[in-house]
């Protein structure tokens, strides 16, 4: 993959280590300034509760922070970071009799297409399999998005064998025409 930096973001168990560590280095120093016996047994009773609850929350809890623990990588300075990558597979349909993708020929073949891949297409891994068609501009889209870590896998077998496969059919379509591939981010915002 070409992306210029990437990083392994910390996972949970770290940030949860750093907060307990925060809750006890505060309520020691608490301890420590207060002067009645009193207020001394009520900070060590809160500093022993907070670090029990903290310990034993589950990752993921409402407790701690939700943190990743995917591949994340950034493109350059840019601010633009990801954690999963698309391969799209693209065409351009003909219109049916209508004038319309109601009744075209070529677009119902792509989604017959389709159809016959779709379960090898999610067996791989991490894999979300999305379609987009337009009827204006007669656009049949396929997006196999994946985190990082296992597109990159994918794309190191220069996607094979499904795609050759699928973009060979796929031109074989009669109307179908600009049969073309695209690696792209893909991030829910």
């Amino acid at each position: 993959m070409r992306w210029v930096s990437c990083r392994i973001k910390s996972d949970a168990r770290s940030v949860r280590e750093k907060i307990q560590k925060w809750i006890f280095d505060t309520f020691m120093t608490a301890l420590t300034k207060t002067t009645t016996t009193t207020m001394k047994i009520q900070a060590a009773l809160l500093l022993s509760t907070l670090a029990i609850t903290t310990a034993f929350a589950p990752i993921g809890s409402t407790t701690t922070p939700n943190i990743s623990t995917q591949l994340r990588a950034e493109i350059g300075e840019t601010g633009i970071a990801f954690e999963n990558v698309a391969r799209e597979w693209r065409c351009k349909y003909t219109a049916g009799p209508s004038g319309g993708p109601g009744d075209s020929d070529s677009l119902k073949e792509c989604q017959a297409l389709l159809s016959e891949y779709l379960p090898k297409l999610k067996e791989l891994p991490g894999a979300k399999v999305t379609r987009q068609v337009c009827g204006g501009c007669l656009d049949f889209k396929v997006s196999i998005v994946q985190p990082l870590e296992e597109h990159g896998a994918w794309a190191e077998a220069n996607y094979e064998p499904l795609e050759s496969e699928f973009l060979d059919k796929l031109k074989g379509i009669e109307g179908v025409s600009q049969v073309e591939t695209q690696e792209i981010t893909f991030e829910a915002l």
